[in-house]
């Protein structure tokens, strides 16, 4: 009877040593699964807090810009883009990208998809390539400030100038064999920048000339043919720039100027 009574104390105490060992598994797993869910939670408000960062800057971005108009502005209001005055027309060309850098001597390769002549893979071309003999004269084709004026060694495009431009335009000159601006440097429309070269990954002297807004390509072959007598063309064919609120930004600033 005692050996039987040992036994079953045995059996009890052995159980309810694997029943706590148990519980202590199962309280650590808990304890784990609660800072997985703390570490979550502290990535959720993270990127919650970054996602509001990001909306805000555009929302500042808007707001700098002025791309989007008052709410309040009615039908009457509307710009027309073709009634511009001459005044107007030339404060506009003076601000954003027009006309040639170089003088024309015709495009090597356009914008687009083209296989690379160095690399010989297919990318897509952010810009076009004008013709240039070795130390041609580069001129600026907008009011700026210089962004970048260094050799580039990631892009391939070697000396390299980066103008910022008004209104979220920039303009990239790419392949220079000499740079004569600074950053920082305000420059006017018309001003000499450099020359052009075959620095970076280039087979030939040439100009690789970009044109971006907010941070998107465009083609440049409708801003260097822009000018006064084809005014108002640029606004069909290049349909990625919301023309009606940034030109009518662009004469919010020339009245604020004006004042």
């Amino acid at each position: 009877m005692i050996t039987y009574l040992n036994n079953l104390v045995k059996e009890k105490t052995k159980f309810l040593i694997q029943r706590e060992q148990k519980i202590t598994i199962l309280l650590k797993k808990q304890n784990n699964l609660q800072n997985k869910i703390l570490i979550l939670e502290q990535n959720i408000t993270q990127k919650q807090k970054f996602l509001d960062e990001v909306n805000d800057k555009i929302s500042d971005i808007d707001a700098i810009l002025q791309i989007t108009p008052p709410k309040n502005i009615t039908a009457n209001e509307k710009l027309d883009l073709a009634k511009i005055d001459a005044v107007d027309k030339k404060y506009i060309l003076q601000n954003i990208p027009n006309g040639y850098p170089v003088k024309f001597e015709g495009v090597t390769s356009p914008f687009g998809w083209r296989m690379h002549p160095i690399l010989h893979k297919r990318e897509f071309h952010t810009g076009i390539d004008l013709r240039a003999k070795r130390g041609t004269p580069i001129y600026a084709t907008a009011d700026a400030i210089v962004e970048y004026a260094h050799y580039h060694t990631t892009s391939g495009y070697g000396n390299l100038i980066i103008l910022d431009h008004n209104f979220g335009f920039k303009t990239l000159f790419g392949h220079l064999s000499k740079i004569i601006v600074k950053s920082g440097k305000f420059i006017k429309k018309g001003d000499l920048i450099g020359y052009t070269g075959s620095s970076g990954l280039s087979n030939g002297p040439h100009l690789h000339y970009e044109i971006r807004y907010v941070g998107m390509a465009l083609n440049p072959k409708y801003f260097v043919k822009w000018n006064l007598k084809n005014y108002n063309e640029i606004f069909k064919k290049e349909q990625k720039v919301k023309w009606q609120s940034l030109i009518k930004a662009i004469q919010w600033q020339k009245k604020l100027l004006q004042r």
